[in-house]
C-alpha cells in the first residue's frame, strides 16, 4: 500500500503537516482551494449562517495544522473523502465549545478560496452527508473536466472542447453546439461523435486517476465512482 499511498491525496494532508510553513502552506492552500466547497456545504446544511460556515471550514484547515492531526492521519481507516468529513464532524462540536474565541475576524487565519464560489444550498432538504457528497462529485467531476481542458488547450482545441464539454456528461444532448461545431470547425456529424467518444474514453481514465488518489486501495475505486456519480444525480 506505501507505493499507492504516495500518490494520494493522503500525501497532501500529510505534506500540510510539516513545520517549514514555506512547505506546508502550498499543501495546505492546494487542500482548501480543492476540497472547500464540499466542507462549506457540509457546515451550510447543518444549519450554520454563510458566515459562520465560511469561518468554520477555514478554522478547520487551519485547526489541522495547529493541532498537527494530518500527522496522526491514518490512509488505512478510510477513505480521503470520509476522513475530511470525519474530522470536520469533531471539529465542529470544538467550534461550537470555543466559538467566542473563533469568532469572524478574531483568531482566524483565512485561506483564499476561488472567489466565483456562490453559498447557494439546493431547497430539496438534502442531509448535510448528502449536500457533502454532491459537492465532493461535482469536484472531482470538473477537476477533471478541467485536465481535458488544459490537454486540449496544449494542441490548440480549446475553443473546440469548451463546445464539447457539456456533451461528455449527457449523451442525449442536443445542444446548439453541434452546429458550432460544423460551423466554425468543419465537423461532421460523424466526427464529432468520434471526438466525443475518445474524449469520454479519456474522461473515465481521468475520473479512475483522481479516483485512486482519494482511496487507500485499488479496489476501491470503482465502488467510490459509482457512488460519486450516485451522489451527483
Amino acid at each position: 500500500m506505501s507505493s499507492h499511498f504516495n500518490t494520494t491525496c493522503w500525501t497532501v494532508i500529510l505534506d500540510s503537516a510539516k513545520s517549514d510553513p514555506a512547505e506546508s502552506r502550498p499543501a495546505l492552500e492546494s487542500l482548501c482551494q480543492t476540497y472547500w466547497e464540499p466542507l462549506y456545504s457540509y457546515a451550510r446544511r447543518s444549519g450554520q449562517s454563510h458566515e459562520n460556515a465560511q469561518d468554520i471550514t477555514q478554522s478547520f484547515f487551519k485547526h489541522l495544522l495547529e493541532k498537527n492531526l494530518p500527522g496522526h492521519a491514518d490512509p488505512g481507516l478510510g477513505r480521503f473523502r470520509s476522513y475530511l468529513l470525519s474530522s470536520l464532524r469533531h471539529f465542529m462540536v470544538d467550534y461550537h465549545r470555543s466559538s467566542k474565541s473563533l469568532k469572524r475576524g478574531g483568531q482566524v487565519e483565512h485561506v483564499p478560496f476561488k472567489a466565483e464560489f456562490l453559498p447557494s444550498l439546493p431547497s430539496n432538504g438534502e442531509t448535510p452527508e448528502a449536500a457533502y457528497d454532491r459537492k465532493w462529485a461535482h469536484t472531482l467531476i470538473t477537476l477533471c473536466l478541467d485536465r481535458i481542458q488544459a490537454e486540449q488547450a496544449t494542441i490548440g482545441q480549446s475553443e473546440r472542447f469548451s463546445l464539447m464539454r457539456p456533451l461528455l456528461l449527457d449523451p442525449g444532448d442536443r445542444s446548439p453546439a453541434a452546429g458550432e461545431l460544423t460551423s466554425r470547425f468543419g465537423m461532421t456529424p460523424g466526427s464529432i461523435r468520434t471526438a466525443i467518444s475518445r474524449l469520454r474514453a479519456r474522461f473515465r481514465e481521468i475520473v479512475r486517476q483522481e479516483v485512486s488518489r482519494l482511496v487507500a486501495d485499488a479496489s476501491e475505486i470503482d465502488d467510490e465512482i459509482a457512488y460519486l456519480f450516485r451522489a451527483m444525480q
